[in-house]
């Protein structure tokens, strides 16, 4: 509904839109910007396509005959266009609550699954309302019955679901390497993406593409290019209008800017729901570009006239060709939202190293502990509260200047016996990054602090007072390195974010130096009573706690390799002793 030889042995070891619930007419219209199919194309090696199915609602209502159509389709063109995965958007049917509309995408899609092609399907609103409508009965028991976990038991390429069963993800392979693929549910409420954060931060070696239902609308399209409502994600006047299916759903924005671009392995966003073609561009905040592709042909006559969307990946040259093709018209759309290329450079969402991902919440880990020690209250401790305050003058009082200072250590990182999730002592650590946000920044126009992160000396738990550890934190005695600094004015004001190089204090960890984690000390200007607010790890919403990401290598010599090193050091020996 509208509605991305010894010596080889040594450097080895040492390097390692919303359609109308009436029928649709069956006339068959003719499209200007569409071409005749003269041959089906010979993929090369290096390509593969991937399918992508829009709102199906309709043909499960009336036309059942369209959705086998598509689906035979791919079954009978796997092999000439080398198709290696559909994905469903959502809006599988149009009732959730008609029994006789999930038969029927049922039989559609059990074409693809006897076939064994992977695939998934996200659930749309109609999937999980009785007709489309928010603030109606909410419904996970017929999505759940016909795509949940039990329906791929069996099915290599089906890796998992969330614990609800509503969101899943799935795996598959071309040109030679691993992709994944995460199906959210419509308007996902905060703890479906939790469970998929930890599904990405455990799958940082595989490029991914995130499919959801309502996300992107092009209303320009419906204005002759007046932005009235400037086309791009759906904004937040139409979720006041409309309301969120899903309970506790969030809206798009606030799914891209607390998920989707904290990702550093996604390099695309499909969804349905807005009858339109459109895609955009945004940035992950490692600079990624992460592609966003809407594409809904449900208020098409006959209900969607066949449209689907076929993307060839060319993984040797770094781009998806995109195009419109109707199973049942045997036609291309040419016009430029229909037809377009899309630059991915594959290995740029990809690591060959191993990461490991510390956030309270997130794939089980309990390890964070956090809080703020406070000058004026120099008995209170603040180890329970959501934020951790870090100011200069926590009383903003112009005669005096009573500190505010914070404290934040991840425990249980390492391993000594190779524990799952966690760095091995002695790793090289290539990149290790602190992520956290600041939703209370510097508001005085006449300073801008930093503040400043260093690697903390002495031990400390959340009960810590000012006067516990004897008069706060201070410099080269319960602190030492300085590991960085970052401003405390949010720019843009809306963004809370921020990253720190923290490589160096983690290199320390590993190479055996006690983790006491990090002291965070507020500059000092004259004048200035401002500080800041950090969200900790007892923040309500788990995706806003700090998060640490380690990646690193360890050299671990092969049973092999050892051999022939001790046979090169005996070997050195003997000739030094001639």
């Amino acid at each position: 509904m509208r509605n991305t030889t010894v010596s080889n042995s040594l450097i080895l070891a040492l390097l390692l839109a919303c359609g109308s619930a009436a029928a649709q007419s069956t006339t068959a219209l003719s499209y200007p910007n569409t071409r005749n199919v003269i041959a089906e194309p010979t993929p090369q090696p290096s390509t593969f396509t991937v399918v992508t199915l829009p709102d199906t609602q309709n043909y499960s209502e009336f036309y059942p005959q369209i959705f086998d159509n598509q689906t035979q389709w791919i079954v009978d063109n796997r092999q000439s266009r080398n198709i290696k995965y559909v994905g469903h958007v959502g809006d599988v049917v149009n009732h959730g609550d008609r029994p006789n509309e999930w038969a029927n995408a049922k039989s559609a899609m059990n074409r693809i699954h006897d076939a064994n092609i992977p695939y998934g399907v996200a659930a749309g609103n109609h999937d999980i309302t009785p007709s489309g409508v928010a603030g109606s009965t909410y419904l996970r028991d017929p999505y759940l019955q016909n795509f949940g976990p039990q329906t791929f038991a069996g099915k290599d390429f089906y890796k998992g679901a969330s614990p609800s069963g509503m969101s899943s993800y799935q795996t598959f392979s071309g040109s030679g390497r691993e992709f994944l693929v995460l199906n959210i549910e419509c308007d996902t409420p905060y703890h479906e993406l939790v469970w998929a954060q930890d599904v990405l931060n455990r799958n940082r070696d595989k490029a991914a593409i995130i499919t959801t239902h309502r996300y992107l609308q092009d209303a320009e399209d419906y204005t002759a290019g007046v932005p009235i409502v400037p086309s791009g994600r759906y904004p937040s006047v139409w979720y006041g209008l409309e309301g969120t299916y899903s309970e506790g759903g969030i809206q798009s924005n606030e799914f891209f800017d607390n998920f989707v671009r904290m990702q550093k392995n996604v390099f695309m966003v499909q969804c349905g729901h807005f009858h339109e073609e459109y895609r955009q561009t945004s940035s992950a905040l490692n600079g990624n570009v992460i592609h966003e592709v809407l594409a809904d042909y449900q208020d098409d006559p006959n209900g969607g006239d066949g449209w689907l969307r076929l993307m060839e990946f060319d993984v040797q040259q770094n781009r998806i060709n995109v195009e419109s093709y109707s199973t049942t018209r045997d036609e291309f759309r040419t016009a430029d939202e229909s037809r377009f290329q899309l630059n991915v450079d594959f290995d740029r969402y990809r690591t060959t190293r191993n990461v490991a991902v510390f956030q309270q919440g997130v794939g089980g880990y309990s390890g964070t502990k956090d809080t703020w020690i406070s000058q004026a209250n120099r008995d209170a401790s603040y180890g329970n509260d959501g934020t951790i305050i870090v100011d200069d003058d926590v009383n903003n009082n112009i005669f005096t200047d009573n500190r505010g200072q914070g404290l934040l250590r991840f425990d249980e990182i390492l391993t000594a016996t190779n524990e799952p999730g966690k760095v091995p002592m002695g790793s090289t650590i290539t990149s290790a990054e602190l992520r956290f946000q600041v939703p209370d920044d510097i508001d005085t126009p006449f300073a801008s602090p930093n503040f400043m992160v260093y690697v903390l000396l002495r031990p400390w738990d959340e009960n810590s007072t000012w006067n516990s550890l004897v008069g706060g934190l201070v410099s080269g005695q319960d602190y030492g390195q300085l590991i960085g600094a970052f401003s405390g004015d949010n720019n843009p004001d809306g963004d809370f974010v921020r990253i720190l190089d923290v490589t160096a204090a983690v290199q320390l960890w590993a190479n055996g130096q006690a983790n006491y984690g990090f002291a965070i000390i507020p500059q000092i200007i004259s004048g200035n009573d401002d500080g800041i607010e950090m969200f900790s790890s007892e923040a309500s919403n788990i995706l806003l706690r700090p998060a640490l990401e380690v990646q690193y290598f360890r050299m671990i010599p092969s049973p092999g390799t050892a051999v022939m090193l001790t046979a090169g050091t005996l070997l050195a020996t003997r000739r030094r002793r001639k």
